[in-house]
């Protein structure tokens, strides 16, 4: 028993140490979007290998669903420790940058929504502005903005996107490990 506990920590821990080096390496080097890009791609792939692994190591000969539920293990408690480490990276590590991609993103909407020309354009292309004026269209969208930059919703969107694609890689995994076995 004590020997599955600690297998079930090492992939996703081992992972964790993948992410994080792969995230400060490339930190400052390339733009924001493109950092965010890297670290969604990184933390893909590592659920996609994570179950692999742990396919592998699975008895051989063990049903389909008790396969599953073991690689499902491992890839939900990496999910879980990723959704945290995404918060604590955008909201710690490179709190400065998230800072000012919300400030960019609020001249922005200023912007945008200052000049009265621009406003009726934007208001023709979009049936929800059509039935606005301008300080409620900056309102809405300053307070859209500050909930897309709140921590908690960061984690919490990380948490849900990250569980369901561990339980989809698991299922992969898990299935073409067993086809790959018979």
């Amino acid at each position: 028993m004590r020997a599955s506990s600690r297998r079930i920590w090492f992939l996703p821990a081992l992972g964790l140490i993948l992410w994080w080096g792969a995230r400060l390496g490339i930190a400052g080097n390339v733009s924001f979007e493109m950092a965010i890009a890297f670290g969604s791609l990184v933390n893909f792939g590592l659920l996609l290998l994570i179950p692999f692994i742990s396919d592998f190591q699975a008895q051989s000969d063990a049903h389909f669903a008790v396969r599953f539920k073991h690689n499902l293990r491992g890839a939900v408690v990496y999910a879980c420790l990723a959704a945290l480490s995404v918060g604590v990276f955008y909201h710690v590590v490179a709190a400065d940058q998230t800072a000012f991609r919300k400030l960019e993103r609020e001249q922005f909407i200023e912007q945008s929504l200052s000049d009265a020309d621009a406003f009726a354009a934007l208001q023709q292309t979009d049936p929800r502005l059509a039935a606005m004026d301008r300080a409620t269209a900056k309102a809405r969208a300053l307070d859209s903005l500050r909930f897309q930059f709140d921590p908690r919703w960061h984690v919490t969107a990380s948490l849900i996107l990250l569980v369901a694609t561990s339980a989809c890689c698991a299922l992969f995994a898990t299935l073409i490990c067993g086809f790959l076995r018979s």
